[in-house]
């Protein structure tokens, strides 16, 4: 067990400037982004039907809604930095903890951060594009997939990492200004999805208006068709779309008040993002026909043209970037405070976690996270990072979890707070269990590489942590020997030629 006192960082802290608004900004802006505007499709073609969809989609909130639960006990009763590997080191150990941070550093934030980039580069290359879409019959269902064969490949890519360094600079430049953007930008995207919830209602109540929607026949016809695989991978994508409800945890150490406000963020921000992505989803069965809902990457923009024509999609494919570019800032934002809390504990090099002595910001964090996720963003496409991200990521909330029923065992004496009810870490580790075994099953190339990269981290840890000091002694040891040696040839040498006089 680690000692709660050697969780915290030495040297120049992090100034407590976030206030529930900015956290209730930081949580929702990391959740309503990108997998609203690219999740539907998958989640609807796993599926097989509309309604079991719409019920995916609302118990893949409930379930992060457990989830952050959970971690608003965590994070009220260790408000420190660092999130999971505060939870982890202390209730496992520095072995899972390091395995966290390994993974996390590596996989999760470059990750989710190079997918986030990358649907902002899809996007904004098919703005880039826009005198194509007034070309295009405005009720041409195939106008993006046509679209696409126009779009230069290394297009959206190069717009994806573009994205990466400025959020980069951003908050390179000041923790204050990344909050700011941070503020701005979840206005705009959820405004965006109260428009496309709006639009989708009217469409709805007046089916005139758009011939051959989704909404049509029964809700649940074709469900007993799908296989347990298939229903899973549907799962995986809803719960994609809600990433994000841990990451306010990591800044917690930040907060002016975490004990009253973390709490209060999820309670408040959980359910409008549910209760946004239900009413989107229903916006986007309503306008478009199920054919094209499953098969589009671009879900809003379609749904934009469809209602207002060209125009309306590239309105809303405006809408959606900024709405990625919201997420990017605000996974950026808590991605280095990982890398920061990680090098203050040693088990990275130290100089990661050192600040800015004019800005405070932990700005070699960033500059390592924006190298890894350049990395992703170049070699990786959506679905390959995330096959990668999913596995690794629910391993360590249901360790995460799990750690929160032990403390509960082995320190009842810690102040809590906020106390959740057992019952909802209980069921939350045992759907955890599910999610982390199933992929084997759907997809066991990329579960098994997956699984190999978070192993990884076990000799690195017998390396760089448990054996450094004997290592250390050791290289000593050889290296006063190599030098005694050479001293040694020196003086038989120098003897030589002194009797050779």
């Amino acid at each position: 067990m680690i000692p709660l006192s050697q969780t915290q960082a030495r040297g120049p802290e992090l100034q407590k400037k976030v206030s529930f608004w900015n956290g209730l900004g930081l949580v929702v802006g990391l959740m309503i982004g990108s997998g609203l505007f690219s999740s539907p499709g998958p989640v609807l073609e796993s599926s097989g039907a509309y309604g079991t969809a719409l019920v995916v989609w609302l118990i893949s909130g409930l379930l992060a809604m457990c989830g952050a639960l959970c971690y608003a006990e965590l994070g009220t009763m260790l408000p420190m930095n660092g999130g999971e590997a505060v939870y982890l080191g202390r209730a496992f150990g520095s072995l899972v903890s390091f395995m966290f941070e390994f993974v996390t550093i590596v996989i999760q934030k470059p990750g989710s951060l190079a997918i986030i980039c990358i649907v902002f580069g899809d996007y904004v290359s098919r703005i880039a594009y826009h005198t194509y879409f007034f070309n295009v019959p405005h009720d041409s269902d195939a106008s993006v997939e046509l679209a696409d064969s126009v779009i230069p490949p290394f297009l959206p890519k190069l717009l994806a990492v573009v994205c990466l360094l400025v959020l980069t600079l951003i908050n390179a430049f000041s923790v204050r200004a990344g909050i700011r953007v941070q503020d701005v930008l979840t206005v705009v995207k959820v405004l965006t999805a109260i428009v496309i919830s709006v639009v989708g209602v009217v469409v709805l109540t007046n089916k005139g208006l758009v011939v051959g929607n989704s909404l049509q026949g029964d809700p649940f016809q074709g469900f007993g068709s799908i296989s347990f695989g298939q229903f899973a991978v549907a799962f995986y994508s809803g719960l994609w779309a809600y990433e994000g409800w841990n990451n306010l945890n990591y800044v917690s150490g930040e907060m002016k008040d975490p004990h009253r406000d973390l709490p209060r963020v999820i309670i408040f921000g959980i359910p409008l993002v549910i209760f946004c992505y239900m009413l989107s989803n229903v916006a986007y069965l309503a306008a478009l026909r199920f054919e094209v809902v499953t098969h589009t990457n671009t879900v809003a923009m379609d749904f934009g043209k469809k209602i207002f024509g060209p125009a309306g999609g590239i309105i809303f494919a405006v809408c959606v970037s900024l709405s990625c570019f919201g997420s990017a800032n605000a996974s950026v934002f808590t991605g280095a405070r990982i890398i920061y809390v990680s090098a203050k504990q040693g088990h990275i090099p130290s100089f990661f976690g050192k600040l800015s002595q004019s800005r405070q910001t932990p700005i070699l964090a960033l500059l390592l996270q924006a190298c890894l996720t350049t990395v992703m963003i170049m070699i990786g496409s959506f679905r390959v990072l995330v096959n990668f991200y999913s596995l690794s990521a629910w391993i360590f909330y249901l360790l995460a979890v799990l750690s929160l029923l032990i403390f509960r065992y082995t320190e009842p004496g810690l102040k809590r707070p906020y106390r959740v009810w057992l019952s909802t870490p209980i069921l939350f580790c045992m759907v955890a269990l599910f999610l982390c075994t199933t992929p084997f099953i759907e997809a066991p190339i990329e579960s098994a590489i997956a699984l190999g990269i978070v192993l990884l981290a076990i000799p690195i840890w017998l390396v760089h942590v448990k054996f450094r000091p004997w290592i250390a002694r050791g290289w000593e040891h050889i290296t006063s020997r190599i030098k005694g040696d050479s001293r040694n040839r020196q003086g038989y040498h120098g003897m030589e030629m002194t009797e050779a006089d």
